[in-house]
Order: structure tokens, then C-alpha cells, then sequence
């Protein structure tokens, strides 16, 4: 008598499992599902016309989500890098395709300011932007 193969068993045990139980109870952005407690000093936060606030673990997604929102966005703020400041989206400056590994790739860090961006810019590459060129960079795919 052939003895039953253990794969299966394992198998049906992992589909038993909930996948709330491993994915955990943390707050997650609204775009790409990573761990909202773990973005704090780069949070975007958008708020729509029906006074919804939605959270994105970074800049990259939280313009691709305003992007996606359409007429429904209302105003979004942006955690600057260095100081951890919330401040106006439209307000901060943006260093796009840094060294720096991002939230996400290609990647945009806030900052407050433009001497803080041409300065973290000469320690780590990538080209300062404002919000209208960050935005437009999204809307082009990134190019």
C-alpha cells in the first residue's frame, strides 16, 4: 500500500490559514498594499471631495492614485524626507530616480525646500522637481 504523499496535506493546511492572520492588522497603502507603520517618514495623504483621507506609503503612489482619482481629489500633502514634515503636496519639491531605494521604484522623495533637494541631489543623484513636473512625470509612464 503506497502511504499518502505529505505536499498535499501541507497544501491544504496553508489554504486553511486566513490571509488576514499573515498579512496582520497594520494599515496599508491604498495603491500597492505595503505597511503604512513602516512609510511614516514618507507618507502621502490624499483627501477627496467627500472628505475621504487616503494614506500611500510614498510619493509614487500617492501621485499615481491622485492621478487615478481624477475629479474626485480635493488637496494631498507629502512627509518631507529629511525633516519629516507635512506639508502641501503642490508646495514640496521632489527628487525623482535618486540612488536611494524608495518606497517605490523609480522613486520621488519630498522635501521642503529647494536647497534641500539640490543637496541631497549632489550626495545621491536624481533631478529636482516640482509637483507639476513630478505629476507630469506620472502621466507620461514614469519616462
Amino acid at each position: 500500500m503506497k502511504k499518502p504523499s505529505i505536499i498535499p496535506m501541507f497544501l491544504l493546511l496553508l489554504l486553511l490559514i486566513p490571509v488576514s492572520s499573515m498579512a496582520g492588522d497594520h494599515p496599508r497603502c491604498q495603491l500597492c498594499g505595503m505597511d503604512l507603520n513602516r512609510y511614516t517618514h514618507v507618507r502621502y495623504t490624499i483627501n477627496t471631495i467627500d472628505n475621504q483621507q487616503i494614506s500611500t506609503c510614498g510619493v509614487q503612489c500617492g501621485l499615481l492614485l491622485q492621478l487615478n482619482l481624477g475629479n474626485k481629489f480635493d488637496f494631498a500633502t507629502a512627509t518631507t524626507l529629511l525633516q519629516h514634515q507635512v506639508m502641501p503636496a503642490e508646495e514640496a519639491l521632489y527628487v525623482y530616480k535618486s540612488d536611494i531605494i524608495t518606497d517605490m521604484s523609480p522613486g520621488f522623495i519630498a522635501f521642503s525646500s529647494e536647497e534641500n533637494a539640490r543637496n541631497f541631489v549632489k550626495g545621491f543623484g536624481g533631478k529636482v522637481l516640482n509637483f507639476a513636473q513630478a505629476m507630469q512625470v506620472v502621466k507620461t509612464g514614469f519616462k
